[in-house]
């Protein structure tokens, strides 16, 4: 089963309507379920519906976009 754009933008749509702010740790509760299955076009469809959510909400990993200035740089021994 090939994984449209139109599918997961709707998946991620409904999660987003059904569980607000949660909606990506829903999502990723979906994927946890399909790499238990093995299910490898689930696993694939359901990372890109946390992708799409996290992008949807202006979340992600830590440091995206942060500034980095604050944090110690390495000195020379």
């Amino acid at each position: 089963m090939l994984n449209t754009e139109i599918e997961i933008e709707r998946l991620a749509m409904a999660m987003m309507e059904r569980h607000g702010a949660g909606a990506a740790k829903a999502a990723v509760a979906r994927l946890n379920q399909m790499i238990d299955r093995g299910d490898r076009d689930g696993m694939e469809r359901w990372a890109c519906v946390v992708s799409l959510i996290h992008r949807s909400q202006g979340v992600g990993p830590a440091f995206a976009g942060s500034d980095h200035s604050s944090a110690p740089s390495a000195r020379p021994v």
